[in-house]
């Protein structure tokens, strides 16, 4: 029985549609980070803070027909991130986090979604 890798995954972003992603993109999990903490006789245990919050990084292919107004306005949507795997993530309440920069050689928006929770589905 083989075993099918993520290699790719297609983006559902609310009232944005479906957007035309390139190839890969990345999930932040977000949540805690664990800090040691040491004593005289070692160690104590650790500490916990939040280190970031979930989010989603995809290139999107440009044409003339991107609404970059739309994707940089874009905030307090759901988006459901759809792998090839079988896996699926929603990124609830997200927003686009930095501000758009289009590469032209590459005809591509690197955009960064932030959001609140991020569920496995």
């Amino acid at each position: 029985m083989s075993t099918k890798i993520t290699s790719r995954g297609s983006l559902d972003a609310g009232s944005l549609g479906r957007l035309p992603t390139k190839e890969g993109g990345t999930i932040h999990f977000g949540g805690l980070k664990r800090t040691p903490v040491m004593g005289d006789n070692g160690l104590l245990g650790f500490t916990e803070n939040h280190e970031s919050p979930p989010s989603i990084k995809v290139t999107i292919a440009h044409a003339a027909a991107t609404d970059e107004k739309a994707i940089q306005d874009f905030a307090g949507e759901n988006l459901t991130y759809n792998l090839n795997s079988g896996k699926k993530y929603t990124l609830m309440d997200a927003w686009t986090s930095d501000p758009l920069e289009l590469v032209i050689k590459d005809g591509q928006l690197d955009v960064l979604f932030v959001g609140t929770e991020l569920i496995p589905l």
